[in-house]
């Protein structure tokens, strides 16, 4: 059934809309902008050691303005291999399980297969034998499966594949089988002015589907190995092609020169874990000034695999850490990281089921009152901000975590024996205040944070602590957003909430509207008439997309 069209009003409302609430989301992150390195603990899945001081120490001194080794925001680039430095590369990389399943259902078409190889081995299931050809046994699977489709043909084929494909050892999505170490080094750079690419001997077009929304890195920033394509019209529509025929290499000495192809800076910091990866820290490292360079050692058999064959471990065909490349980077100073000795944890929790929670407190009848007044007068000067409505309800944010849905009932037990132990609360309202974005600004009504209100967040956070986890995926939300860019920021604003905006950060307010900064700035340096309020009941809400308080799951009246 066709969807009837809307209005031209219709849609730029509906526009104009999207862009306030991507601008509210903006500013609220930037109200908790207190930079991950001064976090209690950005790298919490690494143990104490050298491993994890070294990146630390590196971050600091690069991103202290006085530090003689500061590095300006735009030179702050960061590159990772994929395969083995960020998810899971045995018993093969996975691009080849997508190219296994891909001549399973092309076999039918090709019975010549039955008799070649690498074709003939992976019908049969024998990933072994057919990687015993080599880069031309791989090349020639790749050109047959990768091929003689388009280019958007080609990504949602991958889109669906990567969806529902499970790893032969453990059975999880690959997409599980991230290491959730990195995703923290990740996380901690962002928060810290990195922009960071990935740099893989994979196929850039294979990676690029789910990079975002896995690691947080858009596509634009995934640098890979490619063939050839060619531009055609279709049924009057122009398509690529994707042709039989290598492009690119992105391995060994050809990552540095993709770095320079597609980046166009050379990195401050590179992460790899084979010798495929050693010419791209080499010239990271070949760049002068502060550098840093890493490398994951797999010797955790337990956990994940152990391979080198560096320091006596298993030898492999594809990924090997060489004993060569391990003295090359004991001489020049590198980062060996130990996954048995340097991780507490392997795979990211990406398959236990996490929900996004706002605690907050629910003001009475005087709050809403001048909130209410204030949000008409923000309305009146500029129609096209939002309503305190069922969409903004007025409330004050005591704590956002990711905890554990099955939990959840125990998590209202908990916050629930706090709540039954605080008598009447007053707050006193003193003062207007904004949080800017670029022309316009958020503005709200701000509390003082008395003792017995730091305190009761404290309670919260306490009671809440044993079911929470570090983070979670969008799927912890009511909803996505349109941007995926706005999940990862949304992730690690939550992921965050109680180093940024607890104790001493803490500012409890009530949001009262959007109007320009100009209107904002007369606003707080007019007399505010200070006031006092109760709130008169708690809830725990779901967050939905932009931070909003989105779903009610639990509610308690409070003492007036």
């Amino acid at each position: 059934m066709t969807k009837p069209m809307k209005s031209g009003k219709e849609a730029t409302m509906n526009t104009t809309r999207r862009q306030l609430l991507i601008a509210t989301a903006l500013v609220c992150a930037l109200a908790f902008s207190v930079t991950m390195a001064h976090a209690a603990d950005p790298l919490s899945s690494w143990n104490a050691g050298a491993a994890k001081k070294s990146i630390i120490a590196f971050v600091e001194k690069v991103t202290t303005a006085d530090s003689p080794d500061f590095v300006p925001i735009p030179e702050r680039i960061a590159v990772f291999d994929n395969d083995g430095t960020l998810w899971c590369e045995q018993p093969a990389p996975v691009q080849l399980f997508f190219a296994l399943d891909r001549v399973k259902t092309l076999a039918p078409q090709h019975p010549e297969w039955k008799t070649q190889e690498p074709f003939a081995s992976l019908l049969k299931g024998d990933v072994k034998t057919a990687l015993a050809g080599g880069d031309r046994a791989i090349l020639k699977l790749f050109m047959a499966t990768h091929t003689g489709m388009t280019t958007v043909e080609f990504e949602q084929m991958v889109k669906n594949w990567i969806a529902t494909a499970k790893h032969p050892k453990t059975g999880k999505h690959f997409t599980d089988m991230v290491y959730q170490p990195m995703l923290e080094v990740l996380a901690y750079l962002r928060a810290n002015g990195f922009k960071s690419f990935i740099v893989s001997g994979g196929g850039i077009e294979f990676m690029r589907p789910w990079a975002e929304q896995v690691y947080g890195i858009p596509p634009e920033q995934v640098v890979g190995s490619s063939i050839k394509t060619k531009f055609e019209m279709r049924d009057g529509k122009p398509v690529l092609v994707r042709l039989p025929e290598l492009n690119f290499n992105d391995d060994k000495a050809g990552k540095a020169v993709a770095i320079n192809q597609h980046i166009g800076r050379r990195p401050v910091m590179a992460f790899g874990n084979s010798n495929g990866d050693k010419e791209m820290l080499e010239y990271t490292q070949g760049g002068g000034g502060a550098r840093f360079e890493l490398l994951v050692l797999h010797n955790d058999a337990t956990r994940e695999y152990a391979y080198g064959p560096a320091q006596g471990l298993p030898d492999v065909k594809l990924g090997a850490f060489k004993q060569d490349l391990y003295d090359q980077s004991k001489k020049e100073g590198w980062t060996v990281v130990s996954m048995k000795d340097d991780w507490t944890q392997v795979f990211a929790l990406g398959q236990v089921p996490v929900t996004a929670i706002d605690v907050l407190l629910e003001p009475n009848a005087t709050m809403l009152r001048h909130a209410g007044a204030n949000n008409a007068r923000l309305l009146k000067v500029y129609p096209k901000g939002f309503a305190l409505d069922a969409s903004h309800r007025p409330h004050i944010t005591m704590l956002q975590r990711f905890v554990r849905t099955a939990d959840l009932d125990k998590v209202y037990a908990a916050v629930g024996k706090v709540l039954a132990s605080v008598n009447a609360v007053k707050l006193d309202a003193f003062k207007y205040y904004y949080i800017p974005s670029r022309e316009l600004g958020v503005a709200g009504i701000v509390a003082k944070p008395t003792p017995e209100l730091l305190k009761l967040q404290a309670d919260i956070i306490a009671a809440v602590a044993p079911f929470t986890v570090e983070t979670g995926p969008i799927g912890a939300f009511t909803a996505a957003h349109d941007d995926p860019a706005l999940d990862v920021q949304m992730i690690d604003y939550v992921s965050a909430f109680v180093q940024k905006a607890s104790g001493e950060h803490f500012n409890p307010h009530v949001t009262t509207g959007v109007a320009p900064r100009e209107y904002l700035d007369k606003m707080l340096a007019e007399p505010f008439e200070p006031f006092t309020f109760s709130p008169a009941g708690a809830a725990v809400y779901q967050l939905g997309p932009f931070g909003t308080a989105a779903k009610k799951l639990k509610d308690w009246e409070l003492k007036p």
